[in-house]
């Protein structure tokens, strides 16, 4: 290579990394430079600019999510439906009289078996037909006795019903929360995002340039584009379109202190599986109340008409009165009641456990929330320390002190909004565990036990 030409050559790499080198010796270097000056004026801007009208980014999407009202599970019309339920089945149970009509009539085809019933040898006694009625009262089954319990289990099925439908909301809450939560912090990563995607996408057309005049190695370049691919990739895996961010000035990030004992507390009696499980409880101790030992006993007075139409002598009738009654020989009563009692001690199991499980779950969101926060506090601390190197590195660039990389100097851009993305994905991940523990309330807000503060 001749002399001029190698000069040539230098000034040209020169050109591309020390500032107000002139760059004349092609006008796609230029352009370069170009590219990376005005993107240095739009970032410091974006990072240390006082514009009111770039706020700095608040990441806490969990608390109006949280806080925005959510559909009711239990419609109108769902309501009045099951109140009307349950009225009928009290109706019904009040409803039972005891009483008891019954009846028999039958015609004697041919004779009387050679034996006359009243007349002796004439056989003017004989009848030829007979009907009979009788009417009975079984009082111990009537809605004289157990009409309280009856109430009880009516209003205990509409209230396990209810809590069903509960739990069903919840389901549906969360997924909203989520939603809202995953739309919120889409935004304001890809905002951040695209001014990294930018960047890469410039380092990597100066960085191929470079390449074409060899003054670059390879695996810088590998290194840039694995890095852009990435980058890419995550901002094209977000759903929706984003403006880019206006402000990289920083993150309002904040962590959260949660209530863990008074959220255990209230889970226990309130939460969706907890509530169904100790209303069935209630629903079985309801009814072995209502087993009763003469439940079994059937006592029953009793009016009988008899009317005998006979074939010569006139028809005759007679009325009886009396009692009737039956008595299981078991002790069908108690073991009755002691199954009952097994069932309800098989809920109560279930219900230790869950709540056993209910807490451990707790315990662990509690405990990977903190380690969420403590992360974002330290990622907070790693960007207040690249911002002020930026400004001692711009410092020097003004001054015309050290050398001007300008490929390095989109690195350490690149370093301080990957920063920001980090510090974004902290708190998204803390906020997903928060609205995670608002699928134990039914009818609590997770704000009342939980407490964000800022950083």
């Amino acid at each position: 290579m001749k002399s001029s030409a190698l000069l040539s050559f230098m000034v040209s790499v020169l050109g591309s990394l020390l500032p107000g080198t002139a760059f004349s010796a092609n006008e796609g270097g230029s352009h370069i430079i170009g590219r990376f000056d005005s993107t240095f004026i739009e970032l410091d801007s974006l990072i240390f600019g006082c514009d009111a009208n770039r706020q700095t980014i608040f990441a806490g999407g969990a608390v109006p999510a949280i806080s925005e009202s959510q559909p009711h599970a239990i419609s109108p019309e769902l309501d009045l439906a099951l109140q009307a339920n349950t009225a009928a089945k009290i109706h019904e149970g009040n409803g039972a009289t005891g009483l008891q009509l019954t009846g028999q009539a039958y015609w004697r085809i041919a004779g009387n078996g050679g034996v006359d019933d009243v007349a002796g040898d004439t056989g003017q006694g004989y009848y030829k037909a007979k009907f009979q009625a009788e009417l009975r009262w079984y009082f111990l089954q009537s809605s004289l006795f157990g009409k309280e319990g009856r109430r009880n289990i009516a209003e205990l099925e509409e209230r396990i019903a209810r809590a069903g439908y509960e739990k069903e909301k919840i389901d549906i809450n969360e997924f909203m929360v989520q939603n809202q939560i995953d739309r919120y912090y889409d935004s304001i990563t890809s905002g951040v995002l695209q001014h990294r995607v930018d960047l890469l996408q410039l380092l990597d057309d100066a960085q191929r340039y470079l390449l074409g005049n060899e003054n670059i190695k390879g695996d810088d370049i590998t290194r840039t584009l694995n890095d852009l691919l990435d980058a890419q990739r995550k901002l094209t895996e977000i759903e929706g379109s984003y403006p880019k961010a206006l402000s990289l000035a920083g993150i309002k990030a904040t962590t959260v202190s949660i209530d863990s004992a008074a959220l255990i507390k209230h889970v226990a009696s309130e939460q969706g599986d907890m509530k169904i499980l100790q209303l069935r409880m209630e629903l079985l101790e309801q009814r072995e109340k209502n087993v009763k030992w003469w439940s079994n006993i059937n006592v029953a007075p009793f009016i009988r008409y008899s009317n005998y139409f006979r074939k010569v002598l006139p028809d005759t009738y007679n009325v009886d009165a009396g009692l009737t009654f039956t008595i299981p020989l078991n002790d069908e009563f108690r073991r009755k009641k002691r199954t009952l009692a097994t069932e309800r001690a098989v809920l109560e199991s279930e219900q230790e456990r869950l709540s056993r499980r209910v807490a451990d779950k707790t315990a662990i969101v509690v405990a990977e929330v903190g380690r969420l926060d403590r992360a974002s506090i330290n990622e907070i601390k790693r960007i207040n320390e690249i911002k002020k190197y930026l400004i001692e590195r711009n410092n020097a660039y003004h001054k015309g002190k050290g050398e001007h990389n300008r490929l390095s100097r989109a690195r350490e851009y690149t370093m301080y909004i990957s920063c920001l993305e980090r510090l974004i994905d902290y708190q998204y991940r803390r906020d997903c565990l928060v609205a995670n523990l608002q699928s134990l309330l039914p009818d609590e807000t997770i704000l009342r036990f939980v407490h964000f503060s800022p950083i």
